[in-house]
């Protein structure tokens, strides 16, 4: 067996990222030298919409010069929402739990257009989305709002007209994550975590997006670092268990496309078999593309690892040229589509921005104003404050878990008459303080993000010194039900200036979507 054919076809089968904003060292050696084929950006490697495309278009240089036939597959985690690997790069928009509470298959498939096009028009051709897990566990701390919500025939709608929607513009869609990391309360970047359901239930819940994806011609499904015991009794994670990936996914399920793992550097592989170990089991149990995200040194074990297993035959040749094959029939059918002109960049723009803002407003979610305190006059309000919660969410998987004002500008904006205290919220000050204050606060806005149980009395002393209150879940709408039902609630999925912006316009309007897409009772 020749082994420089070895090293080719492994290339085929990894996807590697780089830490730079530019061609640099690393990405040229593993492109260059190792054959890799498959490129995973990050928000690290994006500065603007100029700087990605001129990076994009320097890398599949680089693979030209290497002698490439096809093209490289360049990806990105581009969810939307919390989610968005592009950055300021793109107009941004909302995310999965948004659309979820829109419940729009035409809202979805469009914004899988238009994330489509932003991404080829920044020369990306693979998106690691959509999100196809059903997110019924309140506690769930990696999935949350990157869901479309808790019930699985809404998931599997939306992911559905989603996945449409990118495909049909030419860039690869990738439905993750299988066989489904919604009802988890461990975070896979950090640890193993354990799906302990019967195979009824699965077939119930989980797996009923999945199933339509594939019905509907998904091109990639991303595993899961979970276990499955219903599928998998031996306690092996999707991501490395034959039962499941093959036996299971490709035979039972008869799916056809490509399958990536999740990244191999994650905890729950990295910290239990290795980087190495982890890309030869994962080939083995029938992925078809091994993704290592970040260190250079895990990226040339795995290859390594890889071309030992293959030369001394535990690894069958014919998996790794079936896994090679699959990848690159991928880009022959798929990025062929993706020649198809681009709207200008002003046309792409004012398109994102419409969407944006469309989007945003179907999506806000009025969950409850028991004392018809909408729709809020801006005269009838001299003295406004907005308590903003210090504790920001946290999401391994998120791009910018940071506290802002946002809130506070966007209620400045809406009424430039009043006066407007922006204050961070303190568990421990007295609510009787701010309405005896010499220049009553007549109307209190409070943006919580993960900790509201801490608030509950502090929130109950506020509502009962007569203050109308105003509260915005930010980000989960699970912190609502710590909330007092005195207050007027409102869930936007996602503390971003789009939604931000729109909830302030519900407040002023009264109109706002009141279908929640999951449980919070």
């Amino acid at each position: 067996m020749d082994e420089q054919h070895v090293r080719d076809l492994i290339g085929d089968v990894v996807i590697a990222g780089f830490p730079s904003t530019r061609v640099d060292d690393h990405v040229t050696r593993l492109v260059a030298h190792h054959r890799v084929k498959n490129i995973i950006l990050f928000s690290r490697n994006i500065v603007s919409i100029t700087q990605i495309r001129q990076l994009t278009e320097d890398l599949q240089q680089l693979a030209r010069s290497s002698g490439f036939v096809q093209p490289l597959i360049i990806s990105a985690d581009q969810e939307n929402g919390i989610v968005r690997r592009l950055g300021d790069a793109v107009p941004g928009l909302p995310g999965n739990m948004a659309i979820g509470a829109a419940r729009s298959t035409n809202l979805a498939r469009e914004m899988g257009r238009v994330t489509a096009l932003q991404l080829r028009y920044a020369g990306i051709n693979m998106n690691l989305a959509p999100v196809l897990d059903v997110n019924n566990n309140p506690d769930n701390p990696v999935i949350g709002v990157r869901s479309f919500g808790e019930s699985p025939q809404w998931v599997a709608s939306l992911g559905a007209a989603t996945i449409a929607g990118l495909q049909e513009q030419g860039v690869i869609a990738c439905g993750k994550h299988f066989p489904g990391h919604g009802d988890t309360a461990v975070d896979s970047h950090l640890a193993l975590p354990l799906v302990n359901h019967a195979r009824s239930r699965l077939d119930e819940v989980e797996l009923v997006p999945f199933v339509k994806a594939i019905q509907s011609g998904v091109d990639s499904l991303m595993s899961a670092h979970v276990v499955f015991p219903a599928v998998e009794p031996d306690g092996v994670p999707a991501t490395l268990s034959r039962r499941v990936l093959t036996d299971f996914l490709r035979h039972e399920l008869q799916f056809d496309g490509m399958v990536t793992t999740d990244c191999l550097e994650m905890n729950a592989i990295s910290e239990e078999v290795g980087v190495g170990e982890g890309a030869v089991r994962a080939l083995l149990a029938g992925a078809d593309m091994l993704m290592i995200s970040h260190r250079l040194d895990r990226q040339e074990e795995a290859i390594e690892s890889l071309v030992a297993a293959v030369l001394s035959g535990r690894v069958p040749y014919e998996r790794l040229a079936e896994a090679a094959e699959r990848v690159r029939k991928l880009k022959s059918s798929r990025l062929a589509v993706s020649e198809q002109p681009l709207p200008s960049w002003d046309e792409l723009v004012e398109r994102s921005g419409e969407m944006q803002r469309r989007a945003s407003s179907q999506a806000v979610t009025l969950v409850r104003d028991d004392h018809r305190l909408l729709p809020v006059n801006p005269d009838k309000y001299q003295h406004i404050t907005v308590l903003l919660d210090p504790n920001g969410p946290h999401m391994a998987a998120a791009d910018d878990n940071r506290v802002t004002g946002l809130l506070g500008e966007a209620v400045k904006r809406a009424f430039p008459s009043a006066r407007v205290d922006v204050r961070i919220l303190d568990e421990n000050e007295d609510a009787n303080q701010i309405g005896s204050d010499s220049n009553r606060v007549d109307l209190a806005v409070i943006g919580l993000h993960r900790s509201a149980a801490k608030y509950v009395e502090r929130l109950q002393r506020l509502m009962e010194s007569g203050i109308p209150t105003i509260v915005v879940a930010l980000q989960s709408p699970y912190v609502l039900r710590h909330v007092p039902q005195g207050a007027t609630q409102f869930a936007i999925y996602e503390h971003t200036p789009w939604m931000v912006e729109a909830v302030v316009q519900a407040m002023q309007s009264g109109i706002a979507n009141r279908a929640l897409p999951v449980t919070i009772s």
